[in-house]
């Protein structure tokens, strides 16, 4: 993308410079989230970005007024400025961001839960799980179903999640997986492994749990611990 070639008021529009890159935002997130001041190698970590990238997008923030510095030097520290009048509106726009995130995780767990039968496991998998995804990205789900019957927990489990989908303008996709494809993917399939590494469990085992117990013999009658 590239940076505009005529400059706004900062004025009228602070924000525009204030959150005009990626590391921008990260950086002021991370600081406004922190209940200390942070050094520039304690940023660069728990944003992932180089030290370097987190100088340039100190720059703008203390240049805003939203950032300031304490000490000189290799001691120096940042912390946002409670006194800036964006502080509580752009604090109120990274806490919804993560209330948001909370929301559809939490609704997930009990869409998952609340399936009869219970699901053996749930998981998160692609971009998401890497956090790489972007705006058109779907939100990957894979559901071990406790019998061979996927299609009946699958639809019930897609239908449930359509209002969360509509609500929250995401896109969920759901894959369905029976006990015996489990045990059939788990020996090292391209796609099984893709689908698991990494992921976010979101209801009951893992996908390495559950194909390490569904790879045991189970005896007759025996059935799944969960």
């Amino acid at each position: 993308m590239r940076t505009p070639n005529v400059p706004e008021s900062f004025l009228r529009f602070p924000t525009s410079t204030l959150l005009a890159t990626p590391g921008s935002v990260r950086v002021l997130r991370e600081l406004l989230e922190s209940e200390v001041p942070m050094a520039v190698s304690a940023l660069a970590e728990s944003t992932g970005l180089t030290p370097q990238t987190v100088r340039n997008a100190l720059g703008p923030l203390r240049g805003g007024g939203i950032v300031e510095q304490l000490g000189e030097g290799r001691s120096r520290l940042f912390r946002p400025d409670v006194g800036h009048p964006l502080y509580l509106a752009l604090g109120s726009l990274f806490h919804a961001e993560a209330e948001r995130f909370e929301t559809v995780m939490e609704a997930l767990r009990a869409a998952t839960e609340n399936l009869v039968p219970a699901p053996l496991g749930a998981w998160i998998y692609g971009s998401v799980a890497r956090g790489e995804d972007l705006p058109d990205a779907d939100l990957e789900v894979a559901l071990v179903t406790a019998d061979e019957d996927v299609a009946t927990p699958v639809g019930r489990l897609r239908e449930v999640l359509e209002p969360i989908q509509d609500v929250q303008r995401i896109w969920i996709s759901v894959v369905g997986l029976s006990p015996s494809e489990v045990r059939r993917l788990a020996g090292g399939d391209r796609w099984w492994n893709k689908a698991t590494r990494p992921h976010v469990t979101i209801f009951g085992r893992g996908p390495e749990d559950l194909a390490e117990e569904l790879a045991r013999p189970t005896g007759r009658g025996r059935a799944f611990k969960r």
